[in-house]
């Protein structure tokens, strides 16, 4: 019998939560996440952390343990920054706030805590945390690299600006620069803004803390947003705006506009991001990083060359598993506003997860691995074991209920 959900989620929902642990570290009375468990990535990524965490510690109800990984991170904010990698905690020099994202995921892995546990009086020990880094956004931060100054601030239509290199999507094989530096206004960097902002303001009101922010403040940036980055020929969303001039450049970063943005589109808008990500960029093993109509499209990621030639297809077309995680929850909200029966939803789930699971049962690792090419067959390759690709599968599963029998 072909391994499939329906048919095999006891084993699929068991190796994925063995796997887990793998990443998972106590080291010094506190938690940490690493971002690979083979090969290289063997350490602390604050977004990695961020974006596993939910599926790698909420979902299985390790939630002490989320708490220490939050508290940890928390107690190395810096000017509104959190740290892009702790290489080596007892060495400030190793600690890189080189990222405008990791301080984002990581206001929303507290809204997630929160959604899980309802636990405030955890919440109200980061709302400090929580403040100061939305304001440092909101009235300019920096980093230095490389001997330069990168800063990240608010414009003034309310929206976002980045450096480059400072999203994801930040391979710079040979140091020359950045493969794509979507510095300016990008995408998803907005989205999540837009929905920490309004998380700010929420439990602000719910702890009866004297405001911050202003409702108008988010009015504001949903009015920018939807002004700036639509893309009326694509029925979907620009990558980025008023930087790189690879803006129209049809990336999965989009599709975090729907599932962490909420309202920030109307549901037509978040209906035509949900078929744009489809048509172009979803494949059996996730989704690819560039549509394979764009002329930069690369569909081999080959791991045994050198970075110089790899990464070239790091984020040009090369196939991610984590971004399932985000899609399936925009599946889900599409198919609601649809009127899908939930029996309906819950076997494109089935059909989208199967092929990867598969994988997994087969892999003699018993794990994801990081990527896989944008061209079929889609061979797998980066780390042979992914935090973030585990962790956003197993938070699906469990949230979705594809687990019944577990």
């Amino acid at each position: 019998m072909t391994p499939t959900i329906s048919n095999s989620s006891n084993i699929i929902v068991h190796t994925l939560r063995k796997v887990s642990t793998d990443f998972v570290k106590n080291i010094d009375s506190s938690t940490q996440i690493w971002a690979s468990s083979l090969d290289w990535f063997q350490q602390e990524w604050g977004r990695d952390t961020f974006i596993s965490l939910p599926g790698l510690l909420l979902a299985t109800k390790r939630f002490e343990e989320a708490k220490s990984v939050l508290r940890r991170f928390a107690s190395f904010e810096k000017n509104g920054l959190i740290p892009n990698r702790i290489s080596d905690p007892q060495n400030p020099e190793t600690i890189e706030y080189n990222t405008v994202d990791a301080s984002l995921w990581f206001v929303q892995s507290i809204k997630s805590y929160l959604q899980f546990t309802n636990d405030w009086n955890f919440v109200k020990e980061m709302v400090p945390k929580i403040q100061k880094i939305i304001h440092a956004y909101k009235n300019g931060t920096s980093y230095i690299r490389q001997n330069r100054i990168h800063e990240i601030k608010m414009d003034g239509d309310g929206l976002l600006m980045s450096p480059p290199q400072a999203t994801w999507m930040d391979a710079d094989p040979d140091g020359a620069g950045p493969i794509t530096p979507r510095h300016g206004k990008a995408v998803e960097i907005n989205a999540l803004w837009y929905s920490n902002l309004k998380f700010l303001i929420f439990i602000e009101s719910y702890l009866r803390i004297n405001p911050t922010i202003l409702p108008n403040l988010v009015t504001q940036i949903r009015e920018s947003f939807n002004q700036k980055f639509w893309n009326e020929s694509e029925n979907a969303l620009y990558d980025v705006i008023e930087g790189d001039p690879h803006q129209g450049a049809i990336r999965p970063n989009m599709i975090f506009a729907v599932s962490h943005g909420k309202d920030l589109l109307s549901e037509e808008r978040q209906r035509g991001v949900f078929n744009s990500v489809k048509k172009d960029l979803l494949t059996p093993f996730g989704l690819r990083s560039l549509s394979p109509r764009d002329s930069n499209y690369r569909g081999r990621y080959d791991t045994e060359k050198p970075p110089r030639e790899k990464d070239r297809a790091y984020h040009q077309g090369t196939v991610w598993p984590w971004l399932l995680g985000p899609y399936v929850d925009v599946l889900v909200r599409v198919g609601q506003q649809e009127k899908k029966e939930p029996d309906v939803v819950h076997k494109k789930i089935e059909k989208i997860l199967t092929p990867l699971c598969e994988f997994l049962l087969a892999n003699p690792n018993g794990s994801l691995p990081e990527v896989f090419d944008g061209d079929a067959p889609h061979r797998p390759g980066g780390t042979r074991s992914q935090a973030w690709s585990v962790a956003e599968v197993l938070r699906v599963l469990l949230k979705y209920q594809l687990n019944k029998n577990n």
